[in-house]
């Protein structure tokens, strides 16, 4: 059972149900998560998809791109276009010093996104429902199309 503190964090009605690390996940029964925060709420995302976490850095404008588009970047010689998921969900740009971004997979392409701050690893049982799960492979599907 996670801390009354990260169950307020997410905006639960009910605490958030995360596996202590000491005891074995049930595949069955449990996800892996990535979670992050967006706009001062904390968010969590399957890790699944997550292909790897990198800092910040330059991005290359695309002109008449959606405003949740911030640009593209050069990683290891492939271009990937950065999506802003503080701007997708409330409408504000990231401005986080901390921030970071997500190289998720969609197919066999991959896209950026980036979050103010990544917490941590953690398990979710799958039968609980939260706002704060967020799909980044429907998130980037708009990135890829």
């Amino acid at each position: 059972m996670a801390s009354p503190a990260l169950a307020r964090a997410l905006d639960l009605e009910s605490p958030l149900e995360l596996v202590p690390r000491t005891e074995k996940p049930s595949a069955a029964r449990q996800t892996r998560v990535l979670l992050f925060t967006l706009a001062g709420r904390t968010h969590c995302a399957p890790l699944g998809s997550v292909r790897e976490i990198i800092p910040m850095q330059p991005m290359t404008a695309l002109p008449g791109a959606p405003r949740q588009v911030r640009g593209l970047i050069n990683h290891r010689g492939t271009i990937v276009t950065v999506l802003d998921a503080t701007m997708s969900e409330y409408g504000v740009l990231s401005a986080s010093s901390d921030a970071s971004i997500l190289l998720v997979e969609r197919g066999t392409r991959v896209a950026g996104v980036v979050v103010d701050a990544v917490h941590d690893i953690g398990l979710l049982e799958k039968d609980v429902s939260i706002d704060a799960l967020i799909d980044l492979s429907a998130l980037v599907q708009m990135a890829l199309a």
